[in-house]
This record gives C-alpha cells, sequence and structure tokens, in this order.
C-alpha cells in the first residue's frame, strides 16, 4: 500500500514538540555569560527563537536568508551600537562595519590568528551557529524522530557545568528532566501514529494519552520536589581533581566560586560565591547596623592585604595619637550611645569581635567551653593601630573563641557642613597607609575618579559622588555570575570597564581604590550588614540574628578632625550611618501680610520636559537581559521577547492550520447554504482540498481510479461515487448536470474524513 507521508510540521503537536525543543537550546545558552565574558545573552535567545520560527515555517530561501540576515544585524546593532538600529544612519554604520569586520576577520583566518578575531565577528559566528542549530534541531527532531542523545547531551553539559564552574544548575536539570519527559513521550505517540498510518492508513489519537502524560510528569515532578534531600553521599570531585592537577591553592581566595559567608583571606577577589544561610551571631540593640569586624589598608591589584601592628587595647583606649583610629570618630560625629549583648553561634570559630559604631571600651566578654575558668582579666585583647581589628588571645597567648561578649558604642551622626570644610591635612601615619595604591594600576582608573568628581571641590561631595556613580551608570548587583579577572588584569578595571557586574566586593574596592587615586585616605572594611530582627525584648529593644548570608564589605574615608566616616556604594544596601544637614528652615510669620513665603525657583518650559524626559530615559535603560538601548519605544529585548511570544504563536498556529480551517469553513459554508456550488465546482474543491493533504491525481490516473484510491487511503467509498458522476458529467455530454444536493453527503463523509 503506497502511503504518502505528510510533512512534519503539520499539526499542533509538532509545534509543541518544536518549542519544546527550543526551550532545551534554550539551556544551552543559559550559562554562557556565567563561563565566558558574553553579555546580553537576551539578544541571541531572541534571534534564536527568530530563526526557529522561520525554519518552522518552511519559509523559502529567497525569503528565510535576507530575515535571518537582518535580525543578525539587528542583533549585533543592539550588542554594539546605542542609536536605535531603525534609524537611516543606524543601519548603514552597522552594514557598514559588518562589511569591515568580514573583510578584517577572514584575513585573521586566512593567516591563522583565531585568537585575534574581533568580539563583533565572533557575536556574528555565534548567531550563525544558533541559526544552524535552529535548522538541526528541526530535522532531528521532527524529521529522524530522535532526541535522546540531544537530551543526554543536554545534561551532561548542564551537570559539568554545575560542577566546574560558578553555574547554579539546580534548577536546569529540573526544567531539563520535564522537557525530556514530554518530548520523548510525544515523539513516541507520532511513531505510533506513523505505524498506524503504515499499517491501516489512518490514525487514531486518544486525548486521554496527552492527559496522562501531563497528570504523570506533574505527580513525578511534585513528589521529587516535596521529598525529603539526602546529604551527598559522594565527596565532592573538584577537590581532588585540582589537587591531581595540581591547581589546588593554599588559602581562601584563588578559586572562581569563594568562600562561603565570612573569610579572613582577600589576597584574590573576583567570581561568584556560594550562599550560606549558617548563623554567626544573635544580638540584642536598640537600633540596627552594620557589624565591623576589620580594615584592610593594602591593595594588591587583585585584592587586599593588611599591614597588622598590634597593641593591647588597653593602651589604645588611653589616649594618644592612635585614638582616634580606634574610635572611629571623635564626639563631634556621635549620634548617641548604645549598648549591645552579642551571643556567638557555635559554628562560629572567630577570635575577633564584632562589633557595632565605635567602641566605648574592651567589652565585657566570656570564652569558649575549653577556657571557662578564665574570667574576664584574664582575656587579652589586642587591636591594631590602625584600628582595623580586634582579637581576643587566651594568658598563653592562644587565639580564643568568645561564647557572648557585652560592648557600649556610640552611633555615627556626621554633620555634613563639618565634612565640607574638613581641613586636607591628614596625619602622615593615615597617609602612609591609606593611600597605597598598585604601580601597574590602569590609568584610566584614575581618568574616570577624576571625571566623577570634577565639579566637586570638597572631599565629602567627592566621595558622595563615587558613592552614587554605580547605581547611576547601569552597574549591576549579582553573587554569582561574576567573572574571575585574569592573570595581570586589574580587579578594579575588569569591574568598572569591562563587566559592570558584581556584588559588595567589587563596589566597595573600586570606590576605595577610586578615592584614593584623589590623594584621599580609605580603607576596605568587612564584617555582617544589620541581619534579621527575630524578637523583641521586654524593655523594647530589638534582638537581631546574623547569618553567614549576611557577609558585607564597605569603604570609610578618613576626613581631618573626624575621623573614619562610613559609605555604601553597593545597589540595594542601606547605610545606617546618619548624615545630618546644617540647613535651617527660616521662621516666617503667617500672619503678617507684608511676608510671602520664598518659593523654591522651579525651571519652565522645556528644561522641564528636558527633565522628565532624562529621568524616563534613566528609568528604561535595565531590563532583565542586562542594560542596553536600542528600538521599540524603549522597550528592552527582554520585553519585546516576551511580548512577542503570543502573536507569534497565533501566527504560527493559523499557518500551519490553515488548511484545516479553510476545509472547515467550506465544509460550514456549504452546509448552512452560505456558498451553493454546482456539482462540478464541488468536486474540484474537494480535489483541491485532497491535493493540500498528498492526496492528488496522478499522471496518466483516471478520475475513477482516483477516486478508488482516495477511498482505500480514507477508508471511505463515497469518493468513488463522487468521481463516478463528475466523470458522467464531465464526459457524458449531459446538458442538466448532476446535482449538487444528491451528492453533498458523500462529500461531507470526504471532508469528516480528512478532519479527523
Amino acid at each position: 500500500m503506497n502511503v504518502k507521508q505528510r510533512t512534519p510540521a503539520a499539526s499542533l503537536t509538532h509545534l509543541i514538540i518544536y518549542l519544546l525543543a527550543f526551550l532545551l537550546l534554550w539551556e544551552w545558552l543559559r550559562p554562557i555569560p556565567v563561563i565566558t565574558s558574553t553579555g546580553q545573552i537576551g539578544i541571541f535567545v531572541l534571534f534564536t527563537f527568530a530563526a526557529s520560527i522561520c525554519v518552522y515555517l518552511h519559509l523559502p530561501v529567497w525569503a528565510g536568508i535576507p530575515l535571518l540576515f537582518a535580525g543578525s544585524m539587528y542583533s549585533l546593532h543592539q550588542l554594539f551600537y546605542a542609536e536605535s538600529f531603525f534609524s537611516a544612519a543606524g543601519f548603514m554604520e552597522t552594514l557598514r562595519r559588518f562589511t569591515n569586520e568580514i573583510g578584517v576577520n577572514t584575513a585573521m583566518i586566512a593567516g591563522g590568528n583565531f585568537a585575534g578575531l574581533t568580539d563583533y565577528f565572533r557575536s556574528f559566528l555565534l548567531l550563525l551557529l544558533l541559526a544552524l542549530i535552529s535548522y538541526l534541531l528541526y530535522y532531528w527532531i521532527l524529521h529522524t524522530r530522535r532526541v535522546f542523545f540531544f537530551l543526554f547531551c543536554t545534561i551532561v553539559y548542564i551537570t559539568v557545568l554545575d560542577t566546574f564552574t560558578l553555574v547554579d544548575a539546580s534548577q536546569a536539570v529540573v526544567r531539563i528532566v520535564v522537557i525530556g519527559f514530554f518530548l520523548l513521550t510525544l515523539l513516541h505517540m507520532l511513531r505510533v501514529q506513523d505505524e498506524d498510518r503504515r499499517t491501516s492508513g489512518r490514525t487514531v489519537f486518544s486525548p486521554a494519552w496527552m492527559y496522562t502524560l501531563l497528570v504523570m510528569v506533574t505527580i513525578a515532578v511534585a513528589v521529587a520536589w516535596a521529598a525529603p534531600k539526602p546529604e551527598p553521599q559522594w565527596a565532592d570531585p573538584v577537590p581532588a581533581f585540582r589537587s591531581f592537577a595540581g591547581l589546588e591553592s593554599s588559602g581562601g581566595g584563588g578559586g572562581t566560586v569563594q568562600r562561603i559567608g565570612y573569610g579572613e583571606n582577600d589576597e584574590q577577589l573576583g567570581g561568584g560565591f556560594v550562599q550560606d544561610d549558617g548563623p554567626v551571631l544573635e544580638a540584642v540593640v536598640d537600633e540596627p547596623g552594620y557589624w565591623r569586624g576589620e580594615s584592610k589598608d593594602i591593595y594588591t591589584g587583585s585584592g587586599w592585604e593588611a599591614e597588622r601592628d598590634y597593641v593591647p587595647a588597653e593602651t589604645v583606649n588611653e589616649g594618644g595619637e592612635e585614638a582616634v583610629d580606634f574610635r572611629l570618630f571623635n564626639e563631634s560625629a556621635s549620634g548617641g550611645r548604645g549598648t549591645a549583648e552579642i551571643t556567638m553561634a557555635e559554628e562560629t570559630d572567630f577570635n575577633l569581635l564584632f562589633y557595632q559604631g565605635s567602641l566605648v571600651d574592651v567589652p565585657e566578654a566570656s570564652a569558649a567551653d575549653d577556657a571557662a575558668d578564665w574570667g574576664r582579666e584574664d582575656l587579652q585583647f589586642y587591636t591594631d593601630v590602625i584600628g582595623g581589628r580586634t582579637v581576643v588571645e587566651s594568658p598563653e597567648g592562644e587565639s580564643v573563641r568568645l561564647t557572648d561578649y557585652r560592648f557600649e558604642y556610640d552611633t555615627p551622626a556626621y554633620p555634613e557642613d563639618v565634612l565640607r570644610n574638613a581641613g586636607a591635612e591628614d596625619p602622615e601615619s593615615v597617609t602612609d597607609r591609606y593611600l597605597q595604591l598598585p604601580d601597574d594600576l590602569p590609568e584610566r582608573v584614575v581618568e574616570l575618579a577624576e571625571e566623577i568628581t570634577a565639579e566637586t571641590d570638597n572631599r565629602y561631595d567627592a566621595a558622595k559622588e563615587i558613592e552614587q556613580y554605580f547605581s547611576a551608570n547601569g552597574f549591576e548587583y549579582e553573587t554569582s555570575d561574576v567573572p574571575v579577572p585574569e592573570e595581570g588584569e586589574d580587579y578594579v578595571d575588569q569591574f568598572l570597564f569591562e563587566t559592570q557586574v558584581g556584588y559588595c566586593d567589587n563596589y566597595s574596592t573600586s570606590m576605595a581604590v577610586m578615592l584614593r587615586a584623589l590623594d584621599i585616605p580609605t580603607r576596605w572594611v568587612k564584617g555582617f550588614t544589620a541581619g534579621e530582627e527575630v524578637d523583641q525584648t521586654d524593655d523594647g529593644r530589638s534582638v537581631y540574628e546574623v547569618r553567614n548570608s549576611n557577609a558585607h564589605s564597605w569603604v570609610e574615608v578618613y576626613f581631618p578632625e573626624v575621623g573614619w566616616v562610613t559609605f555604601e556604594p553597593t545597589q540595594g544596601f542601606t547605610n545606617y550611618a546618619e548624615f545630618e544637614s546644617e540647613t535651617e528652615t527660616p521662621d516666617v510669620d503667617t500672619d503678617s501680610p507684608d511676608i510671602e513665603p520664598e518659593m523654591p525657583d522651579v525651571p519652565e518650559g522645556d528644561d522641564v520636559n528636558d527633565q522628565l524626559q532624562e529621568g524616563t530615559e534613566e528609568e528604561s535603560e535595565d531590563g532583565l537581559f542586562g542594560s542596553g538601548s536600542g528600538s521599540g519605544g524603549g522597550m528592552t529585548p527582554w520585553q519585546l521577547f516576551l511580548i512577542s511570544i503570543p502573536p507569534v504563536l497565533l501566527l504560527i498556529y493559523l499557518y500551519r492550520s490553515q488548511k484545516r480551517l479553510q476545509i472547515t469553513w467550506y465544509l460550514t459554508a456549504y452546509q448552512r447554504g452560505w456558498l451553493k456550488p454546482t456539482f462540478s465546482q464541488g468536486y474540484r474543491r474537494l480535489e483541491w482540498m485532497l491535493q493540500k493533504e498528498g492526496l492528488q491525481r496522478r499522471n496518466g490516473e483516471t478520475i475513477r481510479e482516483f477516486g478508488e484510491r482516495v477511498d482505500r487511503e480514507l477508508h471511505t467509498s463515497a469518493m468513488k461515487d463522487l468521481s463516478a458522476a463528475y466523470e458522467k458529467e464531465v464526459y457524458g455530454g449531459s446538458r442538466e448536470g448532476v446535482s449538487w444536493s444528491t451528492y453533498q453527503t458523500q462529500w461531507e463523509k470526504i471532508i469528516r474524513s480528512l478532519l479527523a
């Protein structure tokens, strides 16, 4: 039996399968920004989606290739240009650069200089590769009906990245398994349909198949999600691999994934970190504030080190030139006094103090259980002369872990006018330590600092300008997908000019280095944020719980005659220090008719519109796919992608269902009398519909033979009668013709068979 195969994308099932395949391909693209320096991955996802649509619609070559080329030009423009692509200048500039890039990079390839290929050309090659993969996926899945190998490769790819890189694949694995269940089941269903079509000439599909699939996948995922998760049974293979390869480093900062929570080694910053919610301390305090642990004073280009010179804390408290360093700030910046009671978690192992504000006195403390016989007078508190760290030692000079302690502290309240008018004469002990910068610091870091503060005339305003620079210029806060500087690359330079993505260490280090480049003494400070308020005491004080996930770093700037002032450059974090404005509000006698309140200056006309427009542009710069400009009324590629999904799916459905919709229309129109054809018209319309379904008349085949073949393939007997009547009308010479109403019932049987 000769059964004609229909085109692969002939049903809604094929469309669903292809969409699932696209989602599987998307999983290959998600980790790219984490493991490479590629940004704005949303542009590539959007292009892949467009390429998949072109492939699925079977666009002819003369239409598909120009559309894909235009899409690649739009994508490249979005990646490398700021102005709109749809302007004449924008399009021509993109086309001109593309032509130049092709020539330059082709010459490099011919010369074997593959490492010299430009980012622009590499991006174009990635777009070309994605278009080819879209076609291969279509052929692989909808023609060969095989997806297991691709699914297996996807799982291996994701799990390897999760093991050896910063990629977190916990959610990706769930998505891939769910998508894989649906793909394997639907493809098996298509194979069953093909087998039915070969053996019986028709396909019977029960909706129960799809309902069962949905229920089973939902139950499996829900049970797996809710079931208890045992701890890993195998040891992490990464340390063993690194040790075998000779890559294991001593110290805590050299890996691509940073230590969990608070660590004391900051010699190599960069890379993401794994969050840990383990407890650190519980504190009873009057007000929330940062918990200061230590500060670092030597920036190496890759991280921070500290020059330690300890003296007994009691000696420092007696006064002297180092007193202001230990106390952070003097009384002019004190906003009040508070008391804190700290209970350290059993899991912690710190021999240093965490405290708020400025310590007033050495705290009352209790040591760990192994030193329970020691009294407060036996413990020795040592503070480095730079005021960055207070440690506790036993009488034998060994490190001591405290279980609880209590201290008094001054809260900061910095008068802004005092800070603006602070002198520029810094003590030599401060400038010697806190203006240090590496000799190979890139000059553009210094130039950027000077550009940011060009319109300031005092230290406080300069610090505020740099503090606010990051949030005003599209920098993104990210803890996992953070690149590690390459060998010889400066940590601050990479963040400011290359990635603009990072967390507190990136922001605070960059601010500290830029201020030092302006000869403003600055130090890098570490500790914890305030934590989460979990309770209140009977006297109305707050109980805060601080966890490892609260680990944080910030900046302290030195002001003569004031001390160290806290600044917070990291987006999304609150500076608990209070800055007092000395602006006085004049008393106005509202009963006097001769005095009118002075109104502030309000810009008029175009100035107001300019400011409103400027604000609107700033608010619309960032999207979920990263910052970027472009067209579309200020929409980001992510927004365009989301908005385009429903109409695109609707168009695909209408395009792929046009034959069924047309058949349904003619069946309804003939039944209801909207159209009243003659028998010849109805038969020719039926021939056209059969041709759309791959059942056209063959060369040399008579009308009667054609009708018999259609009946065999559709399991009907109506087509033979219709063909005989049509043959009689065409060749019989009857003037009256055949009545349409006589054969309309047989015609409808054929149509219903096609719809089934």
